[in-house]
């Protein structure tokens, strides 16, 4: 007997919803396009346990007959396309009839639809395999529940993330799906809590605020359309100069009416913005790009998330070129402005200020090594100013340095530089002291002490503030209200996706409390240790903590000992609670063999 064998129906749908079906939010965007494709004018979507326990999709669509009904649960059936050409100028969201087979084949299943004036079809499937079909009374349209996910599939299914992370991934994808067909009426639902309730409307501006809120809204402009030969058009809404976030979060690409990720246009808003937007941050953005559909391919993607470009340059200039239009009718300078024909994706070099001359001093003799000296020399970077590992500065294992038992600073205090940097002579050699990055390391080490010892520092503001906050934001605050508690806030829910702040840190007093809200979440789900509590507070108070102000430094050589012996006390001195250096150093030796010796 030969050893090839084809695979079972139930085998073979199981084998295609591990590539469809990923995660809950992969359930949710499948079922929307179909409502889409079948011209619902209204999607109503509620989720329980993050779509794990149950997802519930209904739409006001075409509906099926019972024939269509049972077909469209079988593999490759599909109303969309008929022939291989068809796939050159796909219209509709979905296309290749794998969607309802794989998801009946990893829950157990239950779709309820019906035609206009016609007799409701139920059809229950548990596992891949058709329980029962019958006739039931129902509204034109159709409703899909899904409950219990890989039931069936216990390896796939201790692969899924928290409650919260699922929940957050199908909130995301909804705010895009709901960005993407502003048309259609659209809420959503979590845990029987209502999140959102987007009227449809031709007005894009209208559906960012049903979605997001009005302090969303107000911190972008609006693209005027902008038209690319005969290929491509290009509108949406933009951020103002310097609103961004730490992530893509909420940057939004359509094309042709689907959610896409689109590296070449995420590039040409990153280029674009220089000079614009802050290091580190990237754009708000809503993009609506229309294409000729024969100058793509949507087929390339089992979820159908990526496109293929015939000519990815074409839309690289539109975008970059409609962005640069926006920022400059504004006023704004931007920094970077190649020719819009020859958008670069390599890094723009900057020239280097012109040479200041430097006063020759009288030579003098380079004093050797205290033996009593905290530090050991280090070997010669590449470049002058290279970081020197955490090794570089500890303390010789022969030598009692001494740091941590008196209040001296191994260090002599030369002056300031830039306004950051501070200039410090040790016993070794040159030390160049980051200002903001001492205090970023200062305020995590009494922050991250105070919150284990469950007495915070906390400052009451003078006037409560509201903030607003996206869904996907608002759900893990409200999730983790304990942990804002031991970093310093006082907040609470008020309304659906705000909160009223009473109390924060100390140390943002004068902080925009949305942003340090907004930066707080974002890394705190970036750093993965969902269910590590102590985790999770280190990743808040890290964030925190990168709001530290150095502007407030004020140079004095009592305030520079002042922060180098503090910053000599903390438990990790030589780095930030990100991981950069707090400081560098170039030994005697390796400042006199950039000299030329002696």
């Amino acid at each position: 007997m030969g050893k090839i064998q084809v695979l079972s129906a139930e085998v073979a749908n199981q084998v295609a919803a591990g590539e469809i079906v990923e995660r809950p939010a992969s359930i949710v965007k499948e079922l929307f396009e179909n409502s889409v494709d079948a011209g619902a004018t209204r999607i109503d979507v509620d989720f329980w346990q993050g779509g794990i326990k149950s997802i519930r999709i209904s739409d006001n669509g075409c509906g099926m007959d019972r024939e269509d009904a049972v077909l469209s649960l079988q593999r490759h059936a599909t109303s969309k396309i008929r022939s291989a050409k068809d796939l050159e100028s796909v219209a509709t969201m979905g296309f290749r009839g794998e969607a309802l087979p794989s998801i009946a084949s990893v829950s157990r299943f239950k779709m309820t639809t019906a035609v206009s004036g016609g007799v409701g079809t139920e059809i229950v499937v548990e596992g891949g395999v058709v329980e029962s079909v019958g006739d039931v009374g129902a509204p034109s349209g159709t409703v899909i529940e899904m409950k219990d996910l890989f039931f069936n599939m216990p390896a796939r299914r201790k692969f899924l993330r928290g409650v919260e992370t699922e929940s957050a991934h199908i909130v995301r994808i909804m705010e895009a799906l709901a960005i993407a067909h502003p048309r259609v009426g659209v809420s959503l639902t979590k845990d029987g809590r209502r999140l959102w309730v987007a009227s449809p409307s031709k007005d894009l501006s209208v559906r960012l605020n049903d979605v997001f809120g009005r302090d969303f809204l107000g911190r972008l402009m609006p693209l005027d359309e902008y038209v690319e030969g005969e290929e491509i058009a290009v509108s949406g809404f933009l951020a103002k100069p310097g609103e961004g976030r730490p992530d893509r979060e909420q940057q939004f690409v359509v094309l042709n009416g689907r959610i896409v990720h689109c590296p070449a246009i995420y590039q040409s808003l990153k280029e674009a913005y220089i000079g614009s937007m802050p290091a580190g941050k990237h754009p708000l953005a809503v993009l609506r790009v229309d294409m000729d559909p024969l100058t793509f391919d949507c087929n390339v993607h089992p979820a159908k998330r990526e496109v293929r470009l015939h000519r990815p340059e074409i839309l690289k200039r539109a975008i970059f070129t409609a962005t640069r239009q926006m920022l400059d009718s504004i006023g704004r300078k931007v920094s970077v402005s190649p020719s819009p024909s020859a958008v670069s994706t390599t890094p723009v070099a900057v020239a280097a200020p012109a040479a200041v001359p430097i006063p020759i001093a009288k030579e003098q003799p380079i004093p050797s090594p205290s033996p009593t000296t905290a530090f050991v020399d280090v070997p010669v970077p590449a470049e002058v100013g290279t970081p020197v590992s955490f090794e570089a500065f500890q303390p010789s294992p022969q030598i009692d340095s001494g740091i941590g038992q008196t209040n001296e600073a191994p260090f002599r205090i030369v002056g300031e530089l830039g306004g950051r940097w501070i200039i410090a002579e040790g016993d070794s050699g040159l030390v160049l002291l980051d200002v903001r990055k001492a205090e970023e390391r200062i305020l995590f080490e009494r922050i991250l002490a105070e919150a284990s010892s469950d007495s915070p520092a906390t400052q009451r503001l003078l006037l409560t503030s509201v903030v607003e906050l996206p869904a996907k934001d608002a759900i893990w605050l409200s999730e983790n209200l304990d942990l804002l508690a031991k970093s310093g806030f006082s907040l609470e829910p008020f309304g659906s996706n705000s909160f009223k702040v009473d109390a924060v840190p100390p140390c943002l007093a004068d902080a925009d409390i949305r942003n340090v809200l907004l930066d707080v979440c974002a890394s705190c789900r970036a750093s993965g240790g969902t269910d590590s509590r102590s985790h999770l507070i280190s990743s808040l108070v890290r964030s925190v903590s990168g709001f530290a102000n150095a502007s407030r430094f004020v140079f004095s050589v009592d305030a520079a000992h002042k922060l180098l012996t503090s910053l000599l006390g903390c438990d990790a001195p030589y780095t930030c609670p990100r991981g950069k250096p707090t400081m560098v150093q170039w030994s005697f030796a390796e400042l006199d063999r950039k000299f030329g010796g002696r």
